[in-house]
This record gives structure tokens, sequence and C-alpha cells, in this order.
């Protein structure tokens, strides 16, 4: 079984990309799209971790984009602390 979160001890989260349901900014034309690589998350970017208008749990980053993903709210909740305390953690689903 894959990692479905991964944090590093740089403060970095991976997340799997089958796991990612949309990288967007909103009122933008375009979406980000991924390429089956492991979308990585810079912590001191993200501004908090909530749910979007659809439910769904989300990175809310400083610039703007949301990173919308099909992961538990708790394993989220452990990734962005475990990278905020630089520790390497894999989370498994």
């Amino acid at each position: 079984m894959s990692y479905i979160l991964k944090t590093t001890t740089a403060g970095l989260i991976y997340i799997w990309p089958s796991r990612v349901i949309n990288v967007k900014k909103p009122n933008a034309i375009d979406g980000a799209k991924i390429l089956g690589k492991p979308v990585i998350v810079n912590v001191n970017q993200i501004g908090f971790l909530s749910f979007n208008v659809e439910g769904k749990v989300t990175f809310f980053m400083a610039n703007g984009f949301e990173i919308s993903m099909n992961v538990p709210y708790d394993a989220a909740e452990e990734a962005l602390n475990c990278a905020k305390e630089h520790t390497e953690k894999t989370i498994i689903g």
C-alpha cells in the first residue's frame, strides 16, 4: 500500500497524486494540472487547512491556490502538524 501523505524534515508535504482532487486558484480561468507525480507543498506556504465549498479537505495556500484532496481531515491535519515540526512521517491509507 502506498502513502497518501508524507512529510519531510525540511517542512515539505508530499501528496500522492491519486489523492489530489483539484489544484486551483479561485476566480482564475485555468486550474493547475498534475501529471502523475506527487504534489509537493511547503508547509510555510499553507495559510490554513479546512473544507472547501464542495466539502473536500483543502489546503488553502498563501498565494491563493487551493489544493483539495481525497484524504481524511485527521490525516491532513497530522501531516500539517508534522511538517510544521519538521518531523518525517509517512501516512498510509
